[in-house]
């Protein structure tokens, strides 16, 4: 099986707080609102419940990682750092900052993403978010409590299961009396079938595993399958384990498995307020 992890890789046990202890011997004191700029927009990361004062640090976004500092309102706490602009452009080092942050949430919290380039106009702007749409980010915390997304792709060559197939089935072989044409269609439809099949006894396999699942559209030809499952962190490594055994079986496909990664595929909410709109995927 051929599985692709996460950019970054997954920290061993200690590692997050090791990481911590040495920020915390560079930086005497971790930020609050009060240590940076008070006014100006600010970008979100995520939401979180958190009970204790967040140290994230210099983590966020921007080709020089921007100082990422909790806002606490109404039980929950958003994640923020000073946004260079109302508009935040998917340049590669934004793309990372914002992945940076999140993947460090995500070790010790559930976390409650946002869309990429989510920029609010204040500080007090995010405050007015987390109270005024406190009952709907409760509710999505408490169904992604404990969990995290996982996601796999199935990439094929059509051509070496049309191969597996005709090994398999003398019916499909070219009849003597049968046009090319005719035989091409009729070894298609026979592909198509049986990786239609094999697709959704992999899901069904995968399904009793996961507390949601959602397909995505393929990307690319050989893309067969774009899936992402919600699971507990309990129940990560079974989840893993049952997706080694059904591609030792499947030889014909390749698999990329990613994750854990915060649930971005199971969060629908969109927040607005009167001026400015932000929006949770």
């Amino acid at each position: 099986m051929k599985r692709t992890m996460s950019r970054t890789t997954r920290p061993r046990k200690g590692a997050a707080r090791g990481d911590s202890r040495t920020a915390q011997a560079a930086r005497p004191s971790p930020p609050t609102a009060e240590t940076v700029t008070p006014d100006g927009p600010r970008y979100l990361y995520g939401i979180v419940r958190a009970t204790a004062p967040l140290d994230v640090g210099l983590i966020g976004l921007g080709a020089v990682p921007a100082q990422v500092y909790a806002v606490s309102e109404a039980g929950l706490t958003a994640l923020v750092s000073v946004a260079p602009g109302r508009v935040v452009d998917p340049t590669r080092a934004h793309l990372l900052g914002h992945q940076r942050v999140t993947e460090t949430l995500l070790r010790e919290h559930t976390v409650l993403p946002v869309a990429f380039g989510t920029v609010m106009a204040s500080e007090a702007q995010v405050r007015a978010v987390l109270r005024t749409a406190q009952g709907e980010l409760s509710s999505a915390l408490d169904a992604l409590e404990g969990k995290v997304e996982l996601g796999l792709k199935v990439l094929w060559h059509r051509e070496h299961l049309a191969q597996r197939l005709v090994l398999e089935d003398a019916q499909l072989h070219r009849r003597d009396d049968e046009p090319e044409a005719e035989h091409e269609r009729r070894l298609e439809a026979a592909v198509e079938d049986r990786a239609g099949r094999d697709m959704r006894a992999l899901l069904e396999g995968l399904r009793p595993r996961a507390a949601a699942m959602r397909e995505h559209p393929p990307v690319g030809e050989r893309m067969l399958l774009n899936a992402a499952f919600l699971v507990e962190r309990a129940r990560q490594e079974s989840f893993e384990e049952k997706v080694r055994s059904l591609a030792a079986r499947a030889d014909t496909y390749s698999f990329r498995f990613t994750g854990p990664w915060a649930p971005y595929s199971f969060v629908d909410l969109h927040l607005g307020l009167r001026d400015e709109d932000a929006s949770l995927p």
